[in-house]
């Protein structure tokens, strides 16, 4: 559990493309109706920054509102990936929710250093359950358990903190090592083969040959006819 980070946000009405360095947002979730606000950028995205979307932030709003909310999901600006619109989500304290949570790799795989192995990473976040005050903004994975190439660490190996339940599957990989050069054996493609020229001749010629034959036999006939 961590402490709940603090973050200011104004009531608004419309656009506030007008308003330097703010952005739009909108809150809704557990006893309220979902209204428009907006943040200030530098101060969300520090506290975005730390709490990720799993954080719980606490949100004081210009009427002396502070409510508890989670960064539900953020819209991105495709070229300066800026955020340019927030949902965040009010929780109740009481009731757990559902987040996404970063997993964090730490250490170093032995397989790594005394066998040339590779760690592949297939998750990078966990999907977990629990109540807003047991949220955690990361999980750590400790690889040193990755003793020999192809030891793996499943989702049901996390050791998970108190009162956070993962889920995921749990036989779902999290991260394993494979192989040096490892290399995916690839169907063979058959080459479409050209007409070689050689056979196309000798075709022709024994063509050729055929109808020399058969002329040759056509005139014996006629020779045999005429005595």
């Amino acid at each position: 559990m961590s402490e709940a980070m603090e973050l200011s946000a104004i009531l608004r009405q419309g656009s506030v493309a007008d308003i330097k360095e703010m952005i739009p947002a909108v809150i809704y979730g557990s006893g309220i109706e979902t209204f428009s606000l907006a943040v200030k950028r530098p101060e969300f995205e520090k506290v975005y920054s730390k709490s990720g979307e799993s954080g719980l932030v606490s949100l004081k709003l210009e009427d002396g509102r502070e409510m508890p909310v989670i960064i539900k999901d953020i819209q991105f600006d495709a070229l300066k990936h800026r955020a340019i619109h927030v949902d965040f989500y009010k929780v109740n304290m009481s009731e757990k929710v559902t987040a996404d949570t970063t997993l964090n790799f730490i250490g170093e795989s032995p397989a790594v250093k005394s066998q040339g192995g590779i760690v592949v990473e297939h998750l990078d976040q966990l999907e977990v359950e629990c109540l807003p005050a047991d949220l955690v903004q990361k999980i750590d994975i400790d690889v040193s358990v990755l003793i020999n190439i192809g030891d793996s660490i499943y989702v049901k190996d996390i050791v998970m903190p108190k009162g956070v339940t993962a889920k995921n599957d749990p036989e779902e990989i999290v991260v394993h090592v494979i192989e040096p050069n490892k290399v995916v054996e690839e169907v063979p493609v058959v080459a479409e083969v050209a007409p070689v020229e050689g056979a196309a001749v000798t075709d022709v010629k024994a063509e050729e040959g055929k109808e020399g034959e058969a002329t040759d036999k056509k005139t014996e006939i006629k020779k045999e006819a005429k005595k």
